[in-house]
């Protein structure tokens, strides 16, 4: 396999035997940061001690198949949704058309946008409504249920809050540059998608690194005895401190950026049609966006679909005219179907923006989901309802989600839209977000293993809860909020500040030429 070997093996012999010799292949520059870490981990482990590599239900054989698929098969044929099959044409000019009437003030009702849903988007609105309907009632009905109407109520507010997040965002500010269809598929891969994904990564990450710990601390008391525990029990505190800052950034932080930046590029949609490639031809998209070009694409059945001319001119002499006429056919009305670009190069970027927004929202919007559930209902008691309701605010007073991922933005925008030809990776467009989210977790991670701790001892010393707090409260919640709202503040300032010099070099970008086409946007409303 080209993605694992580094070193081929050219065997050279003569009637008394054979000798090997191990021939260097170039390697792969600029990859991301998914492909470098795991080269990384292969090299450690199997590539260089038994020379086999795992394998996971076929994935690599999936992807190696996605990745021919994507150069044998026409740019236009592969324009369909998810699960449906919908192409993109059967609905891509009734969004246009609600764009060009919204630009133009003709008309901005919100039923213009539910007309031009897709069939995908269509069921998701109408199993979201049935779902959580059902379970609204069961939870009601059940006998053995502990839900009330109460804890029902904080449902549909844990929905009505991200709800609101998106009218504000896509309703009031975007409503031009991204499409409705778009939102309602890139929140339901942030609810449906992300958060399981992250959960089960969070959960192997969590029980390798503590797994691999328990190893070194029992390896180190076998060899170095009693003086090691005591040297561990001395150092306690640092320990701790180590163990939090990793369980925030590296398991909780990363993993959760990573989860939302990969379930927006898992969607395929005609609005932001140019982060796929899948607006050109093969040859024009291998190095769209800073990606280096594909390491098969010098085998002979790759050539065969360089271009969508080339899928037309390079059929084989022993098909019939009648087929090639047929082909050239369909790549015409294939063409026929692409919708003029509407929107200016700062209106594609925030559709960008605000399609990573609408993940991160879903994604968020799950997390409350089942924080509200795992809190296991109320059982009637008023005092935990309320409860449920503070966790709820304080999740919709900072969302850091959404912020996350408004800061992902601003490199991927770079990545995309602004330097087509940069060498932008993952890692560079995930850092800022990440260095957020794991602050802001670390803080609470911190403050909340303070309070146990100081309970921990308060009880081992005697105490009761007739003694009051073991804790000054007031302080607590003074550091607590403080560092909550500072954080949020400064990436808040942060982000609009690289925004706004960001859309000014995106003007700029406008005057010379959409660098995501070939040709300047063919219409501009102002």
């Amino acid at each position: 396999d080209d993605n694992h070997n580094d070193q081929s093996t050219v065997g050279t012999g003569d009637n008394n035997g054979s000798s090997n010799v191990k021939r260097k292949k170039k390697k792969r520059k600029g990859g991301d940061f998914v492909n470098r870490f795991m080269t990384m981990a292969f090299n450690c482990c199997c590539g260089a001690l038994c020379k086999c590599w795992c394998q996971a239900f076929s994935i690599c054989a999936l992807a190696q198949e996605a990745r021919e698929t994507r150069l044998l098969v026409p740019p236009s044929m592969q324009r369909v949704d998810l699960i449906t099959h919908q192409p993109f044409h059967e609905y891509a000019r009734d969004v246009n058309n609600v764009r060009r009437r919204f630009m133009e003030h003709a008309s901005r009702s919100w039923m213009q946008h539910y007309a031009a849903l897709s069939h995908l988007s269509r069921y998701i609105l109408v199993g979201f409504v049935v779902v959580t309907a059902l379970i609204v009632f069961t939870m009601l009905l059940h006998p053995a249920s502990w839900f009330t109407w109460g804890d029902a109520l904080v449902l549909i507010a844990t929905f009505t809050q991200s709800f609101l997040v998106l009218m504000v965002v896509f309703g009031i500010f975007h409503r031009s540059d991204l499409s409705f269809d778009a939102v309602v598929k890139f929140f339901a891969v942030g609810f449906c998608i992300c958060v399981p994904v992250g959960v089960v990564f969070e959960g192997l990450l969590m029980n390798g690194l503590v797994s691999i710990l328990y190893l070194c601390y029992f390896l180190f008391s076998v060899i170095l005895g009693q003086t090691f525990d005591n040297w561990v029990q001395d150092n306690n505190f640092i320990f701790w401190f180590v163990g939090e800052l990793v369980g925030a950034y590296f398991v909780a932080a990363l993993v959760e950026e990573l989860c939302k930046y990969y379930g927006f590029r898992f969607v395929e949609h005609p609005d932001l049609i140019f982060l796929t490639g899948l607006d050109r031809s093969a040859e024009q998209a291998k190095t769209a966006g800073g990606v280096n070009a594909y390491k098969f694409d010098s085998q002979l059945v790759s050539e065969f679909s360089r271009s969508q001319e080339a899928d037309i001119e390079n059929i084989s002499v022993t098909r019939s005219r009648s087929r090639i006429g047929s082909a050239r056919s369909r790549l015409r009305e294939d063409e026929e179907y692409d919708e003029p670009e509407l929107r200016t190069v700062r209106q594609q970027a925030a559709a960008i923006t605000t399609g990573m927004i609408s993940v991160a929202v879903g994604l968020a919007c799950a997390e409350n989901f089942m924080y509200v559930f795992f809190l296991g209902g109320s059982r009637g008691n008023s005092g935990a309802i309320w409860q449920e309701l503070m966790i709820l605010l304080f999740r919709s007073v900072f969302p850091v989600h959404a912020l996350a991922a408004a800061m992902q933005s601003i490199n991927m925008i770079k990545k995309f839209v602004e330097e087509p030809q940069n060498h932008i990776g993952v890692g560079r467009i995930i850092l800022p977000a990440v260095l957020l989210h794991g602050t802001f977790d670390a803080i609470l991670l911190s403050i909340t293993t303070y309070i146990e701790t100081k309970y921990d001892e308060f009880y081992a010393n005697g105490g009761n809860d007739a003694d009051g707090l073991p804790f000054n409260a007031v302080a607590v919640n003074i550091v607590a909020w403080t560092s909550i709202l500072g954080l949020m503040g400064f990436g808040f300032i942060w982000f609009m500040i690289q925004s706004r010099r960001q859309t000014k070099r995106l003007a700029l970008v406008e005057i010379r030429g959409n660098p995501c086409d070939e040709k300047p946007t063919a219409l501009v409303f102002s």
